[in-house]
């Protein structure tokens, strides 16, 4: 069934970036076969998936119809990134009638939990939590060192306010999304390791509105692997967030988005 799960979830996005409503026609209609099974966790995934197929369809309509009308890009970056709100709300919606915690990780991190570098569940190396989220960041400032520099000082300063909006406003939606309420359903309903696999995977393909390629989508998949298995180590989403915001503050300095 996990992998039935996996194959849905990821149609269910890919399928609503395309807009395809034949496809996704065909795609209720299967959710809804399953549904009827007598298997709990089951129900309350197609559940979970129905509830972010709404807020997620939602989120692109807004995006494409209205945010795109806005002229200041302040504004449009502001707006465009807060409208992630959307996606929340669907599932806050389902938590509430369960009686179930929204997020299960909006708690202070265990700072000093053990984990195993560099792929947090496998590695040679045994390491604290806080100490490989030190080392993560530092990688990645270094990665971007060059980049930034080829753009100049000049350019980051042009781009200080639309770095600190996009990151504070897209870092936090996003990890509340994906590391949040979405991955507390799945982790009710199918484990850590697959839960981290979902979201991952969701998060990385729900890149390709944005204008990015398959490629690049697969890219922030495996990013997105990490912040959520740094989530279910530490208990807490709190160094995903740092952790996301860095580096989308990284990424807008150096161009490569938001140029």
């Amino acid at each position: 069934m996990k992998y039935t799960a996996l194959l849905l979830f990821i149609t269910l996005i890919i399928i609503l970036q395309l807009n395809s409503y034949l496809l996704l026609g065909v795609w209720t209609l299967l959710s809804i076969m399953l549904y009827f099974t007598k298997l709990k966790p089951v129900k309350d995934f197609i559940v979970t998936s129905l509830l972010f197929g709404i807020g997620f369809g939602l989120y692109l309509y807004i995006s494409a119809h209205w945010i795109e009308q806005i002229d200041s890009k302040i504004g449009y970056v502001f707006y465009s990134r807060l409208s992630l709100a959307l996606i929340l709300i669907p599932l806050f919606a389902q938590s509430f009638l369960q009686k179930s915690s929204f997020i299960l990780f909006w708690k202070k991190p265990l700072w000093n939990e053990k984990i195993v570098a560099p792929f947090i569940w496998f590695g040679p190396h045994l390491i604290r939590v806080r100490w490989f989220l030190l080392i993560a960041l530092t990688i990645n400032i270094v990665s971007f060192v060059p980049f930034i520099g080829m753009r100049g000082w000049d350019f980051v300063q042009g781009v200080l306010l639309l770095a600190a909006v996009f990151s504070l406003v897209n870092g936090v939606l996003e990890e509340l999304i994906w590391r949040g309420a979405i991955l507390s359903r799945f982790l009710e309903q199918f484990g850590e390791k697959w839960a981290v696999l979902l979201t991952s995977l969701g998060f990385g393909l729900q890149h390709y509105s944005l204008g990015f390629s398959w490629i690049v989508c697969a890219a922030f998949a495996a990013g997105g692997f990490f912040y959520g298995a740094i989530t279910i180590k530490s208990k807490s989403i709190l160094p995903a967030i740092i952790w996301h915001v860095t580096l989308n503050i990284l990424m807008v300095f150096s161009g490569l988005i938001l140029n």
